[in-house]
Order: C-alpha cells, then structure tokens, then sequence
C-alpha cells in the first residue's frame, strides 16, 4: 500500500515526495525518463505490507529496462497469477512484481484477473505509452490533470493542488455535490481535474501527448442467477471464507474495525477461524451517551468473539477542533459524517502499531442493507403520483430522510429519483444558497453523469431496487465511503481492506435475485442467514445504528454556534459564493429545533473548510 505520482512534460522533482510521505513511511523512490522526446517522472512512497525487502520498492523496473510500474495496493490472488508466469525468474515475493510480469506478458487483458484495490501506473517505453488504471469499485483513489499536451496524476489530490497554479472551480460540479453530496467519477470539484472511474484505465501517448477517453475493463453484473437459496447460501459461505483468507494476506500484523453490527462481527469470526488465532478488535464511541454510540454493542461481540478490544473514546470538543482537519486530509467535502469517527479509528490502530486492519466496508450496497432500498420496486410502481398530496404532506416533515424519501417519490425517471434520495438541498435550497444562477445545463450535466453509468452497467431492465444497488456501489460507495476510508486510514499510514468487495464474491452476490437480499421489512437476507452459522441471534439481529455522530445535538450546542460564528464573519472565497446570511438562518432554526439541518449544515461545515484549503479564486 503506497502513495503514487507521476506526470508528463510538467516538472518534478523528489522534493514533491513528502507530501505522501503519510501514505508510504518506510521508503520512496523516484525516477526520470525521457521517452520520445517526452519527460516522464514516476515517484512512489512505500508501506511496506507484503515482502518488506527492497526486492519489493518502487518505482519497479522489468528486467528489459522497457516497463516501470509504480503501485498503490494490494493483489490477493497475485500467487496464483505467478503461477502463469513460469518464465520469470522474480526477486522477491511482493506482488508488485507479479503485477508487473503479468502486465508485461498479458497486456490490458491482465486487468480482468487482478482481484485485489489497486490504482497504478505502467510505463511501456516500446509503446510509448503510459497506462494509468483503478480498480473495479474505486477503493484506491487516483486523481490526475491533463490539458495542453501534459498530464499529472496522483493518489491525493494536494499534489495537483501544489504543482498547477491555475486550479479554479468548476460550477457544474459544484452543482452535483450540492444536489448529491459527493462528486460522482470523473468529476472533481476543480477544472481540468479527475479522478479515473472505477474499473477503467486510460492511455497517454507520449508520442502524440494525447489521452484517450477512459476505458471500462471490469465486469457487467449478470443477474437474476437460477439457483434455489440453499445453494446460494454455500456458495456465499464457501466465497466468503475465499476472500477472507486471501485478504489476511500480509507479512505483517492485522487488526479489525469491529462495529457493533453483524458484518464486522462476522468478519472477524471468520478471519479468527482462518488463522485459529485471536485478533485485536478496535472499536470508537463518545463521551456523551447518545443513539450513535455502539461501545457496548462492539464490547459485547468482542466479549463472545474473544478478541482482544479496544475502545476509542471522542468528544464534541475533538470534532469541533477537527472537522477542518478531516477536509484538509479527505481532499473532497464529501457528506458522510463518518470522517470524524473513522479518522480517531485509523489513528489509534495505526498508534497500537498496526499497519492492516479489515473492515466491513461495502456490504451495505452489495446486500441492501439501507433501509431505502426495502421501497425501491414500490417507488417504481407508483412514483410520479399523488403529487399535490406528497407536496402538502411534506410541508409538515421536520425529519430529512422522510423528506428525501417524499421527493423520491415524485420521480418516476430513476435516476431523477436516485438523485433525489440523495439530495441534502432540494432545488430551492440550492437556488438560496448560492450566488450563482444553475441552469437546465447544470441538471442536464449531473443527469448525464449518472446517465452514462446507468448505460454502462445495463441498468434499465433491472428492478429498481437491483438497479439502485449497482448504482450505488459504483457512485456513492466509492466516491464517498470509500474516499473518505483511504483517505484517512492512509493519513495514519494505515492499509484497510474490505474483504466483502472481493470481486469473485462480488460477482456472486451482484447475480443473486434481489428476494435474496431484501423485502419491504427485511434487508440482508441471506448474509443474516449464513452469519446465523456463526453467530449469536443477539449480535445479528440489533438494529442497524451504521457510522454515525450525534451532529442533531452538537448542532444545537456550543459547535453550532462556533461554527455559526465562523461562517458569519468569513471573509474567504467561500463568502463570494455562498449566501452566509441564508446559512446563518439555517443554523439559527436548527438550534431553536424548528427543522433538523444536521445533514445540511454538515455538508456546508465540510464545503467551507474545502473552499478555504483548496480554492485559488
């Protein structure tokens, strides 16, 4: 697990290294090519996870010269691929240079047999060109600028942010994070500047100096697979136990992110069955007891799994010192409110001396585990109706999920609908809070958007629910829940690896009826039914409380009103874009608990400290 950078005809130099020094402490590398007359920089620094000799360092060369490979992640299947490979006599044992052998040999077809997180770049000096892809569901970031013949790439967007002075905003972007709350791939909130989509790869021609359009490579889900529930159930069980094993891979100690929830709980079960041995369990809550505390449920699954625990106690004083922080190290003022707790997560592992740790990540979208997916076939029977009725009725909601759920409704076109469930600010609120005057141009762009994966993916024949699914998985996961896990976790030098995004067992589930998965009243279905193999009814049937802060609260408390303060008085960019006072009453009815705006002044709170840290305007 490693930082990466690299450009074309734009200078650097090692001296741009330390800025993912967090993401790779224990080396770097850096080299310079010419080739065909193109400046080719590539730099790397090093986590050291699996083979932590030199044999496994970056920037790695081929035996031939002709190939270098710089590499952020982690290959699970590498040793069976280096079995193909008998030709090659290799090093080490990392699986850098399996990937870089396999590459050589296979070409882009060799992207279809990686399963593993990744994103990296390969240099093919014969070809000249240079190669630059991510992994199918987007869990290693990989940013990059390209205009005018040059192009610049990065795991962390603060590199591009140091090199190129003219970065400015871009409003049709700026447009789809206020309607969905993160920025779909390829959009970034500043011009010029993209992160590469999951499961594609682009070419530049370092002859040409052009890029090619970014390339899908990955997997189309099939569906609706014949198969009777029983054997479902062991083919989940058998791929299950697959992608644990294979992602307990490492030369150096695991850790494991156990909530107080079924999934990690069941992780960590399998893993300690795995390896027949007892693992160390982190788990983080608050000071002041609320609904989002999960300490006792987390201490409890420890106790009957037999871990060895460890609790992470935070406060609304650290979150409001913080939350700036959290922006400056995510790069993108993403909506989920999870980057708070997550960060004093990844830290206190990373202090304990961990650099692994498996988490539940991605189980939720693979297995409708929210609960809006329970009315999505429904919605899809009667959306468009009963509007004037839905337009009073929500005139008496003071909760923004049932709000969001209403305008859901009124949308019979799915992706209208789906960037509606996700929408913080409805168009009104848009049109009061910004200085700037979105048109149909704007929709259209962030309609377009989501439009070219709903093709992609095949989704129109889908149920709506199964449509949502892979919508989700492919957007919101990794553009957001994602983002904000690599970001923070590698802020700590700290690898996590989601074992239920394995692709082979992604395929699987991705192909199961969705009555496997969810009804109206239950969601998880089969994967509730595989962990009662292994668990108590007690840690698999709680209720879901998911990765929350109790921001309702704080809101309404001392934060509420420093950061009030802050907006009222600011002088920045953002005050030139943004309508403070419009904010400033948004506050003010959340403290006098007229409406609930935790989600809203939240996502504010996160595009003020992002305007601050990364607007050049």
């Amino acid at each position: 697990m490693c930082g990466i950078l690299g450009s074309v005809n734009i200078p650097l130099d090692q001296n741009i290294l330390p800025l993912l020094h967090h993401r790779g402490p224990d080396s770097s590398g850096y080299l310079n090519y010419t080739c065909n007359n193109s400046q080719v920089f590539l730099g790397q620094t090093r986590l050291s996870i699996v083979d932590l000799s030199d044999a496994g360092s970056q920037p790695m060369l081929s035996h031939c010269g002709n190939y270098a490979l710089i590499y952020n992640g982690e290959i699970y299947n590498h040793q069976s691929l280096r079995e193909k490979l008998t030709e090659n006599i290799f090093k080490g044992h990392s699986d850098t240079e399996t990937m870089l052998h396999y590459l050589i040999k296979y070409g882009i077809g060799a992207l279809k047999d990686f399963n593993g997180i990744f994103a990296f770049a390969l240099l093919d000096k014969l070809k000249n060109k240079l190669l630059l892809v991510r992994d199918p569901f987007g869990v290693k970031p990989l940013y990059y600028y390209q205009k005018a013949g040059k192009l610049l790439f990065s795991s962390e967007l603060k590199v591009i942010h140091k090199v190129i002075d003219s970065l400015s905003i871009n409003h049709y972007n700026l447009y789809s994070f206020l309607r969905l709350r993160f920025n779909p791939s390829p959009q970034t909130l500043l011009n010029d500047v993209y992160k590469l989509e999951p499961g594609h790869y682009l070419e530049f021609d370092l002859e040409t100096l052009q890029m090619g359009n970014p390339r899908f490579y990955s997997y189309i889900p099939e569906r609706n697979a014949v198969i009777k529930e029983n054997e479902a159930l062991e083919e989940y069980n058998a791929l299950l136990h697959q992608s644990v094993k294979r992602q307990l891979m490492s030369d150096v100690p695991i850790s494991i992110m156990l909530s107080g929830g079924v999934d990690s709980a069941l992780l960590t079960f399998l893993a300690q069955k795995i390896m027949g041995e007892q693992f160390t369990t982190f788990t983080v809550g608050y000071n002041d007891k609320s609904y989002a505390d999960e300490l006792y449920e987390a201490k409890r699954s420890a106790e009957i799994l037999g871990t060895k625990h460890n609790e992470i106690i935070i406060s609304q004083d650290d979150f409001g010192q913080t939350q700036g922080d959290f922006v400056k190290m995510v790069e993108e003022p993403v909506g989920s409110q999870s980057l708070f707790p997550f960060y004093h997560l990844s830290k206190h592992i990373h202090e304990k001396g961990f650099k692994v740790a498996l988490s539940g990540q991605g189980i939720d979208e693979a297995w409708a585990g929210y609960k809006r997916y329970n009315f999505q076939n429904l919605f899809d029977d009667y959306a468009g109706q009963y509007g004037t009725f839905l337009n009073i009725f929500n005139l008496f909601l003071k909760n923004d999920k049932y709000r969001r759920a209403i305008n859901s409704l009124r949308e019979k076109d799915r992706i209208l609908r789906y960037i509606a469930s996700y929408s913080f600010f409805d168009e009104p609120m848009v049109k009061n809070l910004t200085s700037f005057s979105f048109t149909k141009d704007h929709k259209d762009y962030l309609y377009n958007t989501l439009k070219q994966k709903f093709d992609l993916y095949q989704l129109a024949p889908l149920s709506a629910v199964d449509s949502m699914m892979t919508l989700d998985t492919r957007t919101a996961l990794s553009d957001d829940l994602l983002l904000y896990t690599d970001k923070l976790s590698m802020q700590h030098s700290l690898e996590v690896r989601v074992p239920f995004l394995d692709i082979d067992l992604m395929k699987f589930v991705e192909s199961l009826p969705f009555r496997y998965k969810v009804n109206l009243t239950k969601n998880k279905i089969l994967h509730k039914k595989l962990a009662e193999r292994y668990l108590p009814e007690e840690i698999i049937y709680r209720r879901k409380k998911g990765f929350y802060i109790p921001r309702k609260e704080w809101f309404r408390g001392e934060t509420g009103k420093t950061f009030q303060q802050l907006i009222e008085e600011d002088k920045s960019p953002f005050s030139k874009s943004f309508n403070t006072s419009y904010i400033s009453s948004l506050f003010i009815k959340h403290r006098a608990g007229i409406y609930n705006y935790e989600d809203q002044l939240y996502s504010i709170m996160n595009l003020f400290f992002w305007f601050n840290l990364f607007c050049k305007e």
